[in-house]
């Protein structure tokens, strides 16, 4: 059951929050080192390296929810894929909100922030690492390409009809066929428009520096997560929230719970009464180990602010399974 594979998730990562910090099933040597270095070279490298290498600690602590996600869907569960998510059911499909200029000012910026994150899952893939890491004997799922939706109402206009690829080249047989990124000029919760650009499942959803606690347009994004589910019983979300500092992470926390909270009461008072749980903790507010080590100043607050600096994890959707 999900709260199973949930209670298997939990435990993988005290195992490796307890592990060696100088390897990384996912992030090379020489990357990792950025993050472990006190050198002015290696804390310039962080600051474009905090994005790739936290979607990579994502992927590898949640890699055992996202396998039996994938594997539900790919077997029948809960509502049946349609005909362009069967199209592309090899596919890893991360959506990133609320981006604008600092992800997407350019080709160059783009590639720089999420485009290490692909060539590492491409010989992650490729190595068989991540076989390693599911919650039983089942096959491991089949994964070919990676896909990044990027939205955010401040995306670009430039960017809207590109598909940027990558990879510098395809990969051998076992890593990644394809890495793209596609963007969506628009609040998350709201409809996608782009006929051309097809919204896949996500497998993962990321916020960078969402400022949660800050912006109320952020409610309306976080009410759809918790109450989006189709007829699928299995697609809750896990989404990872990054923070500037720890205390505006605990803020964020606590305003995913009031929504959380909101969505439940709403849920009651319709024809849906299931006891489900739409808001699960997947691990609380806590620094995160691939944080910028390049303070980003602010002369309004008095704290220090670093990109990433803490980080907090969410499973996001109507389930009666994670109590």
């Amino acid at each position: 059951s999900l709260g199973s594979v949930i209670n298997f998730t939990s435990q993988s990562i005290q195992s490796m929050e307890r592990q060696n910090i100088n390897s990384h099933s996912i992030i090379p040597a020489g990357p990792l080192a950025a993050f472990r270095r006190s050198t002015p070279k290696a804390k310039s490298a962080s600051a474009n390296l905090s994005r790739s290498a936290t979607l990579s600690e994502a992927v590898l602590r949640l890699w055992p929810l996202i396998s039996f996600r994938r594997r539900m869907r790919v077997m029948g569960f809960g509502e049946l894929m349609s005909q362009h998510e069967t199209k592309y059911s090899k596919t890893l499909s991360i959506h990133i909100l609320g981006c604008d200029r600092v992800e997407c000012s350019s080709e160059e910026t783009l590639r720089k922030s999420v485009g290490p994150f692909a060539r590492w899952m491409s010989a992650a893939l490729q190595s068989g690492v991540l076989s390693t890491m599911q919650t039983s004997s089942a096959e491991a799922p089949q994964i070919d390409s990676l896909v990044l939706e990027i939205s955010g109402p401040n995306v670009p206009d430039w960017i809207l009809s590109r598909e940027i690829n990558l990879l510098p080249s395809s990969s051998e047989l076992g890593g990644l066929i394809s890495a793209i990124a596609v963007f969506h000029q628009r609040e998350y919760h709201e409809p996608n428009t782009d006929e051309a650009s097809a919204v896949l499942t996500p497998d993962l959803a990321v916020a960078f520096n969402a400022g949660i606690w800050g912006y109320d347009s952020w409610k309306p994004t976080l009410s759809f997560m918790c109450q989006s589910e189709g007829n699928d019983s299995y697609a809750c979300t896990p989404f990872i929230i990054t923070a500037y500092t720890i205390e505006e992470c605990e803020d964020d926390a606590e305003v995913v719970s009031e929504v959380a909270e909101e969505a439940v009461v709403k849920r009651m008072q319709s024809s849906k009464h299931d006891n489900a749980v739409l808001a699960h903790q997947l691990w609380a507010p806590e620094s995160n180990p691939f944080s910028s080590r390049i303070e980003r100043k602010t002369a309004s607050v008095p704290r220090k602010y670093y990109e990433n600096n803490a980080w907090q994890a969410w499973l996001l959707g109507p389930s009666t399974y994670a109590k």
